[in-house]
């Protein structure tokens, strides 16, 4: 449990107060855009390893 004086020990989602609105909107936030980095990251890994292929 957080105390109002606590800092966060870690980002991992176990870890996060997530009843806080304020750490529930940041977070969340946080979560997605790296979500969506990691997903335009395998979809670029994706098109090399196929243009690669293509063109042997």
């Amino acid at each position: 449990m957080v105390l109002p004086t606590e800092t966060l020990k870690s980002l991992l989602p176990q870890d996060i107060p997530w009843w806080k609105p304020d750490y529930t909107i940041f977070f969340g936030a946080f979560y997605l855009a790296v979500t969506a980095v990691g997903i335009g990251l395998l979809y670029v890994a994706y098109r090399t390893y196929r243009d690669m292929k293509k063109h042997k």
